[in-house]
């Protein structure tokens, strides 16, 4: 029997896992310089493992699962907000 959907995150909870997150792999970035919509992967430097280990710290922060086939979506911070904070089933795998 699968797991009920999570709820929705508040946005800043978002907002804030994402910081958090980024600051243990890329501790230089300042995120509030950093538009919604800008690509991470090239705004903080992340190479394909700093990227796959963000997914996975991001998951951890929030505790929750995220599916392998969301982790495109992640790239941006708006895409962040769109899958956890406005998409009730925010888990998955």
């Amino acid at each position: 029997m699968p797991a009920p959907p999570h709820p929705p995150f508040p946005e800043a909870a978002v907002r804030a896992a994402v910081a958090q997150t980024l600051r243990q792999i890329a501790p230089e970035v300042d995120l509030t310089a950093i538009p919604d919509t800008a690509n991470l992967r090239r705004e903080c430097d992340l190479d394909s493992v700093d990227f796959q280990n963000f997914v996975i710290g991001l998951g951890k922060s929030l505790h929750i699962a995220i599916a392998d086939r969301d982790a495109a979506e992640l790239v941006t911070l708006a895409g962040c907000l769109a899958l956890l904070a406005h998409r009730p089933s925010a888990t998955a795998d």
